[in-house]
């Protein structure tokens, strides 16, 4: 049977993830710019100094990206696929019940609708949770960034 209350909760839940995923995603926004103004300064003194360059941090530009937008496509792809087989699942379920030779009971209906409303939750918890796991690990990365870029400008 349907907890009306287990029901909400579960959508607040979700609903307070995606605000996190805001969160995050204006924090990386921020630090983004913060470490793309400093790098743009270590990369023109490479260019017209080659000596004085900080090879260091030129050579963390590339591999960090590539690090975290990895991490990030995989829990895309982790949470796309769940959400895809939840939906053929549902399909199957409602496939089944319009393929059958006399009309659902009220207590078959009652079923197919407390599925639907389930799956409709899962949907909203996975796409959250989709979201959460794209932005997490290039907010982490962008904001230590930010971080120590600062420090090791600050005297």
């Amino acid at each position: 049977m349907l907890n009306p209350f287990l029901f909400w909760t579960r959508m607040m839940d979700a609903g307070l993830e995606l605000a996190r995923t805001g969160q995050r995603m204006s924090e990386t926004m921020a630090a983004s710019h913060d470490v793309i103004g400093a790098r743009s300064g270590m990369i023109r003194t490479a260019l017209g100094s080659p000596l004085e360059a900080d090879y260091r941090e030129l050579a963390r530009m590339v591999p960090e990206k590539i690090e975290a937008f990895s991490k990030a496509g995989s829990a895309i792809a982790t949470q796309w696929w769940t959400m895809q087989a939840d939906m053929l699942t549902q399909a199957q379920q409602l496939g089944q019940m319009a393929l059958k030779e006399w009309p659902p009971t009220a207590a078959e209906w009652g079923a197919m609708t407390e599925r639907t409303i389930a799956h409709g939750v899962r949907a909203f918890e996975r796409g959250a949770a989709l979201g959460a796991g794209a932005v997490k690990p290039v907010h982490a990365r962008a904001t230590a960034n930010a971080r120590r870029l600062k420090r090791a400008k600050e005297p």
